[in-house]
């Protein structure tokens, strides 16, 4: 090589110099060689300094959990997403808590054969949490990495992304909540659960498959935290358009329950408190018991004794227990009490347990 030594091959200008030099010398087999080298060096230190290959990184730290970055069209959007369940987190924290991996978890185990999906909206994912490593326990669980602008364009929801009004909001979390999931109904379908339900048995393709459900037992509200909607169904397009047409940063359930309660009235007819009223052939209202047999003002029944009436009674009637995390997440998690939660949570995600703090979940 002569005066090009190879020490001189470093990244940065110095390595587009040497690279420069071999070809003043005319060795151009070794100037494509070593090129190619620099240029696969530079993509690979990009990728994984800038987070872009969480694949690459789980693997190098022992886990095998799927992890891939949404594209358009690509495997979160094939043709059996109709099957898939669907959690979304997006506060922008690059793990999930206990309870929430719990949630998670619960679902993968009782339902080994569809496929499970996490989306994340952080940048990059948190390794040093437990959370990849237990849902790695689970063959059917895929992280989906997305960037929100990237997923929301070329959409209809693309220009209310954009413009930003709902950043300024207090309530700006629950509303790209409530935005995103409908979104996710129109590039792919499925069932979408919140992030604090403990999935308790099977879910019944069957029954669950188009419906939606009432939040509480005077069935005047339908809630938007557990759904479910095959592709190209026309209520999902019904709440895209309501959707772009009403938005107001004020309001916290304007967007959520209320949004789809008032398609289910224009649309179908449904009168508050009538669930016979729905004239809806193609979707389902379910009575809340199916996954919210405690409700929500009677949250602090989750942190009551388990008695092995009250266990069975929902195992009997409901396929997942909502745990409210909104009012319920100042309440310590005893994994090792007789706490109706905790008993849930040992039987239904045995793996969050296991690797959870020694006396609570979080």
């Amino acid at each position: 090589m002569g005066r090009c030594a190879i020490y001189n091959l470093q990244f940065g200008w110095q390595g587009f110099a040497y690279v420069s030099c071999l070809w003043r010398h005319r060795n151009v087999k070794k100037v494509v060689t070593v090129f190619t080298l620099t240029a696969f060096l530079y993509v690979t230190l990009w990728l994984t300094q800038n987070g872009h290959d969480e694949q690459l990184r789980a693997r190098n730290l022992g886990l095998k959990i799927n992890i891939i970055k949404w594209s358009a069209g690509g495997e979160t959007e094939r043709s059996d997403s109709n099957r898939r369940i669907f959690f979304h987190e997006t506060s922008g924290r690059s793990d999930l808590s206990l309870r929430q991996t719990c949630a998670v978890e619960s679902a993968a185990k009782h339902n080994p054969d569809r496929p499970v999906q996490v989306f994340m909206t952080a940048d990059r994912l948190e390794y040093s949490s437990p959370w990849l490593e237990v849902l790695q326990h689970y063959a059917n669980v895929t992280i989906v990495v997305m960037d929100m602008k990237s997923y929301f364009a070329s959409t209809p929801l693309e220009r209310w992304y954009n413009e930003g009004e709902w950043r300024a909001s207090i309530h700006k979390i629950v509303h790209l909540s409530d935005y995103v999931r409908v979104l996710t109904l129109l590039k792919g379908g499925g069932m979408y659960m919140d992030l604090d339900y403990v999935t308790i048995k099977r879910l019944d393709e069957e029954l669950l498959w188009n419906f939606l459900l009432f939040e509480t037992a005077d069935m005047k509200l339908v809630t938007n935290s557990v759904l479910h909607l095959e592709r190209g169904h026309r209520l999902i397009g019904e709440m895209i358009q309501r959707l772009v047409k009403y938005y107001d940063a004020n309001e916290y359930m304007w967007h959520g329950p209320s949004m789809v309660s008032t398609v289910m009235s224009r649309t179908c007819a449904v009168k508050r408190g009538q669930p016979d009223s729905n004239n809806c052939t193609d979707v389902r209202l379910l009575p809340h018991d199916y996954f919210a047999p405690i409700s929500n003002t009677e949250w602090e029944l989750l942190f009551s004794d388990a008695t092995d009436e009250r266990l069975g009674r929902l195992k009997n009637s409901s396929y997942a227990v909502h745990c409210w995390s909104g009012k319920s997440k100042g309440e310590h998690l005893k994994v090792h009490s007789n706490q109706l939660y905790a008993a849930l949570a040992r039987e239904h995600c045995p793996h969050t347990i296991a690797l959870g703090a020694a006396d609570y979940l979080a």
